[in-house]
């Protein structure tokens, strides 16, 4: 590990955290559409701009996109 590149590094230690990032969605969140939420955090904190749109729309456009298509059923009233 001490001769991988540091953004390797950081790269997993970002991907063994989102397991428990995502738990910490479910207990502050309850049961209902926690990968969305995440999706929406993750998002909203890499900044992405595209055509001039800031992280904050995009993170919004992708946790609706995310639970409309994996949390169908956590949509439901």
């Amino acid at each position: 590990m001490l001769a991988a590149p540091p953004a390797f590094v950081a790269t997993l230690g970002g991907l063994a955290m989102l397991r428990v990032l995502q738990s910490a969605f479910v207990t502050a969140f309850g049961s209902r559409c926690t990968f969305g939420a995440l999706v929406t955090f993750v998002v909203t904190v890499s900044d992405v701009t595209v055509l001039n749109i800031g992280g904050a729309f995009w993170s919004l456009l992708a946790g609706f996109g995310v639970t409309w298509l994996l949390e169908r059923g956590d949509l439901r009233c």
